[in-house]
This record gives structure tokens, C-alpha cells and sequence, in this order.
């Protein structure tokens, strides 16, 4: 069988939908999803960013730097009891605009 080659476009919604020629046997076969931009590409950019003073090499994060739990992070996130909710808070930082 011949290789067939399709241009698609993957959309926000991750989802591919390919209707195959006609004459297209059935039957197992294998799928490639190759994206089109090529990692010499993005290399290619990141050199020229790099060379430009651009590209951000040292995010300045401490080497002892400790993962937060996904329990902890919950914790953080919710609000203790009986607190203003946060909508009042945010219209209370903005201010009339």
C-alpha cells in the first residue's frame, strides 16, 4: 500500500477528524502525528533570541526548591470559613473604574 499524505490542522480541542480517499484499503494501519514545525526550527529561534539578549536562561529558582502537594496547594487555594468571598475581595482591590 502507498504511503498517503494528508495536510490537517489539529484545533483548541485536540480532536482530528480525517475522511481517507475513496480507494483507501481497510484494515490495520499506523498512524504518525508529526508536527510540521521541526525542532531545528524552534532551535533556530531560540539561537537567534538567545543572541539577542531575548532568551531567558536563569528563571533564578533555588536549587533546594521543594514541590507544594496538590493537597497543600487545595489548602492555600480555599478560603477559610466564614470569609469574605472573593469576588468582594477583588472589586475591593480595583476600585471603581
Amino acid at each position: 500500500m502507498e504511503t498517503i499524505t494528508l495536510s490537517v490542522v489539529i484545533g483548541e480541542d485536540r480532536r482530528l477528524v480525517i475522511d481517507l480517499p475513496k480507494d483507501t484499503p481497510t484494515g490495520p494501519v499506523e498512524l504518525v502525528i508529526r508536527p510540521t514545525t521541526s525542532n531545528a526550527t524552534r532551535e533556530a529561534a531560540r539561537a537567534k533570541l538567545l543572541a539577542a539578549g531575548a532568551l531567558v536562561t536563569d528563571l533564578g529558582l533555588p536549587d533546594n526548591l521543594e514541590l507544594v502537594s496538590n493537597e497543600e496547594l487545595r489548602r492555600l487555594g480555599t478560603m477559610s470559613p466564614g470569609a469574605r468571598p472573593s469576588e468582594e475581595l477583588i472589586a475591593e482591590d480595583r476600585g471603581t473604574y
